[in-house]
């Protein structure tokens, strides 16, 4: 577990769990962002899932500066921000895919107590928050210091923008206000969600089932289970994380099916009919648009996005379905 008796006595100790997937360029410069906050980070958690030398050799270095070490996890991001949130003691080690994370007609169907459990206590020395930034997520100086004064103001979990390198912010950005049912879609954005302890705590950690596709579809969940439970979402634009979203490219077929099964599995479990008919209905419009204008590798992935999500809302597997 890290030691957070060094964090800052200016703010809330803030503990980040970065996965290795980007490799050692993009989590360097993570690190180096993390280092230069006017609000410096508790501690840095750096899941290897893969055994990389040369991310234990720079975390190593960074080590001398910033207070960060490496885990090992198994493959899957949630699987790996489950593995920090246990060396943080914010998830119990024994503890599998959250029961929370099932939908009440889901649990009754598998012979799981949908009655609400009592939160185990926090650790004396877990930080205040936590937050999870993507493999191609870096962030401004001012980053935490603003989500510090978001949390300060009462909510579970803060929310940001997640601006592409280079881009410039948007002069008419979504104001700050409230994360809903309906806009945690839109208004969230994996790397800019400040985590309460205790709202991770209570929710249980993110389902490791839901780990394939490149859309963050766990943080959804996770994020509409504590909507579920009276939580508080907030968004404020003034907290900014940056991506490098052209080293990331389009999703391939196979991806797209991948994060729209994971999608429908969200669906399915926190919203009604007609909702995960449009979910369906969507990618199948924007298919026949791309067809039209004769973009045929767009309309091929927007048909693998529609197929996956269908598979996902009835847990079955449609023809040509990856593994």
């Amino acid at each position: 577990m890290i030691n957070m008796s060094s964090a800052s006595s200016a703010g809330p100790r803030i503990a980040v769990v970065a996965t290795a997937a980007g490799g050692p360029g993009p989590l360097d410069r993570l690190l180096l962002s993390l280092a230069a906050q006017t609000l410096p980070p508790a501690g840095v958690l750096v899941v290897d899932q893969d055994g990389d030398p040369a991310v234990a050799a720079l975390v190593a270095e960074r080590a001398r500066t910033l207070p960060v070490r490496r885990v090992a996890a198994p493959p899957g991001i949630p699987a790996g921000r489950n593995a920090g949130l246990r060396e943080l003691g914010l998830v119990d080690p024994a503890a599998g895919t959250p029961a929370s994370g099932l939908g009440v007609l889901e649990a009754i169907l598998a012979a799981e107590d949908v009655r609400p459990r009592p939160a185990a206590p926090l650790p004396p020395d877990a930080p205040d928050a936590v937050v999870f930034p993507g493999p191609a997520a870096w962030y401004p100086p001012e980053a935490f210091a603003r989500a510090a004064e978001a949390l300060a103001q009462g909510a579970d979990v803060v929310s940001g923008r997640l601006l592409n390198a280079g881009e410039a912010p948007a002069l008419r950005a979504l104001g700050a206000g409230p994360v809903d049912r309906r806009t945690v879609w839109t208004r969230t954005a994996a790397g800019t969600c400040f985590f309460t302890a205790g709202f991770l705590r209570a929710a249980g950690g993110f389902d490791e089932e839901l780990g394939t596709g490149r859309q963050p579809v766990a943080e959804a969940d996770l994020l509409l289970r504590g909507l579920r439970a009276g939580r508080t979402l907030v968004f404020d634009p003034r907290v900014r994380a940056w991506q490098d979203a052209a080293a990331a490219g389009a999703p391939s077929p196979a991806e797209a099916r991948l994060a729209g099964r994971g999608t429908g599995r969200v669906y399915v479990r926190h919203y009604n009919g007609y909702h995960c008919m449009w979910l369906v209905l969507r990618p199948l419009a924007a298919a026949a648009l791309a067809a039209a204008r004769g973009r045929r590798p767009d309309a091929v992935r927007h048909l693998h996005k529609a197929a996956g999500r269908v598979e996902g809302l009835y847990g079955v597997l449609l023809p040509g379905a990856p593994a």
